[in-house]
């Protein structure tokens, strides 16, 4: 069975944005919800505190994938760097999957896998057929 796979760099980064606005609203979903059900203590007022911690987190989240995802793929320096920068963003989205891993919070840290998903996903694209072409006629 073959994956399958977005036909441009420029879907692939819509894709991690779509997922990493996802789990940011799905974050904050939950922080209000527990908040709603009291699970917070009542003089707790400092509530925006972890959801301007999670648009941040979200915002370098985005990019470092968005970059790593539209870099040009003309030299393999450019392909090291973009490979480079989806797999550290795929590590921080799992970090951030690991960070909100605590009770009562654990839908929050399920709406980071698919960011890390999206990720893994835009590191497993292949070369296009060009960059195959230059790499199999590099001199050895």
């Amino acid at each position: 069975m073959q994956i399958p796979k977005p036909p441009s760099r420029i879907q692939t980064a819509g894709l991690i944005v779509f997922s990493v606005v996802l789990a940011n609203i799905l974050a904050t979903w939950v922080l209000g919800a527990n908040l709603r059900a009291m699970r917070y203590p009542s003089d707790a007022d400092t509530i925006m505190i972890p959801i301007a911690s999670n648009f941040l987190n979200s915002i370098n989240l985005l990019i470092l994938a968005t970059t790593g995802a539209l870099l040009p793929r003309h030299h393999i320096v450019w392909r090291v760097i973009s490979r480079l920068l989806l797999l550290l963003a795929g590590l921080y989205a799992l970090a951030l999957t690991m960070y909100w891993w605590y009770p009562h919070h654990y839908w929050a840290g399920v709406a980071f896998l698919p960011p890390a998903v999206a990720c893994a996903w835009a590191l497993y694209l292949p070369a296009t057929t060009r960059e195959k072409i230059e790499i199999h006629s590099m001199p050895s």
